[in-house]
């Protein structure tokens, strides 16, 4: 299994079918974050969620998202420890923004 994506082969996953992200990012720093249609975006902050795993389903692969992806790489290997398939997306929500405008 692939653990880290760019942002162009996130977009184009995304565009072929539904992806669960999971958003890490603080609230504080928590910015529009719009997927295509039919995609599901769970939002729990880094700090909060060892404490909620139980939200999480086994059987689904999240894709994780903190603001730059530096964070969301240290807790994919956390969670696949845990049991959950994960990916990293490399860059984070800003490559996903810069992306969009590009």
């Amino acid at each position: 299994m692939n653990y880290s994506v760019t942002t162009q082969e996130f977009m184009m996953l995304a565009a072929k079918e539904p992806v669960n992200v999971l958003d890490l990012r603080d609230h504080d720093l928590d910015e529009s974050f719009e997927l295509l249609d039919g995609s599901n975006v769970l939002q729990i902050p880094l700090t909060q969620l060892p404490n909620c795993l139980s939200q999480l389903d086994k059987g689904k692969t999240y894709y994780l998202f903190t603001q730059f992806g530096v964070r969301s790489k240290t807790m994919a290997q956390f969670l696949r420890n845990e049991g959950f398939q994960v990916t990293n997306v490399i860059g984070g929500t800003s490559a996903y923004q810069q992306y969009l405008a590009s």
